[in-house]
């Protein structure tokens, strides 16, 4: 009984570590700082930046245009119920 509640314990120890690690948060570099500005701003992306700042330019314009398509989605949606068509 003992070494099951030692083996529970470790597993549980593994997988907090593992779960923290993705959740943990950080401030930005310098060029991810810009990259996000950039991407907010519809500006391009400066090559220049890291492969970090890439991913953070990415992500920020998925979202973006994810979200501006659930907008346009969403007002022809209003719009037709609106007009009866």
């Amino acid at each position: 009984m003992r070494q099951d509640m030692m083996k529970d314990e470790r597993h549980r120890d593994t997988a907090e570590s593992k779960h923290s690690d993705h959740t943990r948060q950080r401030a930005l570099t310098h060029d991810e700082t810009k990259a996000a500005e950039a991407a907010f701003k519809g500006e391009p992306f400066n090559p220049a930046w890291s492969a970090a700042a890439a991913n953070v330019y990415a992500g920020i314009m998925s979202a973006m245009e994810k979200r501006g398509m659930t907008v346009v989605v969403e007002a022809e949606m209003g719009e037709e119920c609106l007009t009866g068509r």
